[in-house]
C-alpha cells in the first residue's frame, strides 16, 4: 500500500534520509537506492509517495520512493551513458597516444589495465553494497584512478550507477583525474625538448 509524506533529512554524500509521514509512527528511512528515478537529487520538503517494509536489518523503511514531480524512470533508463563514452574515448585517446609514440607504451598498458581493475572494484563494491558486506575503502578506488585507471572508474560510475552521486567522493575523483593527466602533461612538456 502507497504512503505518502515529507523528505524530513537527506544526505546526499551518505546517500540515505528520512521521510515524515505525519503519524504516529517515527519518522522513515529511505536509502538512494530506493529512489525510482536519480534524475532529481531529493531535497528536503520534498512530497514523496513510497512502500513500508521491512529492510535486511528488520526495521521499517521506505521502498519505492517517488518523488512528486519527478520524471518516471524509463527501463533501462538508469546508466547514463554520455560520461561512460567520455571514459571510453578517454582511454582509447590514451592507447593510440601511446601507440602512434606521442605517450610511452607502458602509460597506454598501465591506463587499460588500471582501468580494468577500477571497473572490477566499482562493481565489486557495488555488489558488497547490496549485501551490506565489507566495502572496498574509498581511497583504494581513488588510488586506482590517480595511477591511471580514472577511465575505467568514469565509466564504472556511470554504468553500475555508482559512486556518482556522493559529492565528495566526486570531489576527490575528479581531482584524481586532474593530476593524472596533468602528471601526462607535464611528462609530455618535459621530454619534447
Amino acid at each position: 500500500m502507497k504512503k505518502a509524506g515529507r523528505i524530513k533529512s537527506w544526505h546526499g554524500d551518505k546517500g540515505y534520509g528520512f521521510i515524515d509521514i505525519h503519524a504516529d509512527l517515527k519518522d522513515v528511512f529511505f536509502h538512494v537506492s530506493a529512489l525510482q528515478t536519480r534524475s532529481v537529487q531529493p531535497k528536503v520538503g520534498d512530497r514523496v509517495s513510497f512502500e513500508l517494509a521491512k529492510g535486511k536489518d528488520g526495521r521499517m523503511q521506505a521502498l519505492n520512493v517517488a518523488i512528486a514531480g519527478a520524471p518516471k524512470s524509463a527501463a533501462g533508463a538508469g546508466a547514463n551513458w554520455l560520461p561512460a563514452i567520455v571514459g571510453l574515448a578517454a582511454l582509447s585517446a590514451i592507447v593510440v597516444g601511446a601507440l602512434g609514440g606521442y605517450l610511452p607504451r607502458l602509460v597506454g598498458i598501465v591506463s587499460v589495465i588500471a582501468s580494468l581493475i577500477a571497473f572490477i572494484a566499482y562493481a565489486d563494491d557495488k555488489a558488497r553494497a547490496n549485501r551490506k558486506a565489507w566495502r572496498i575503502p574509498e581511497a583504494h578506488l581513488h588510488l586506482v584512478a590517480l595511477c591511471g585507471g580514472w577511465p575505467g572508474a568514469l565509466v564504472a560510475q556511470h554504468l553500475l550507477r555508482h559512486k556518482n552521486r556522493k559529492q565528495a567522493f566526486q570531489a576527490v575523483f575528479w581531482a584524481t583525474v586532474v593530476l593524472n593527466i596533468g602528471a601526462i602533461v607535464f611528462w609530455k612538456a618535459n621530454t619534447a625538448f
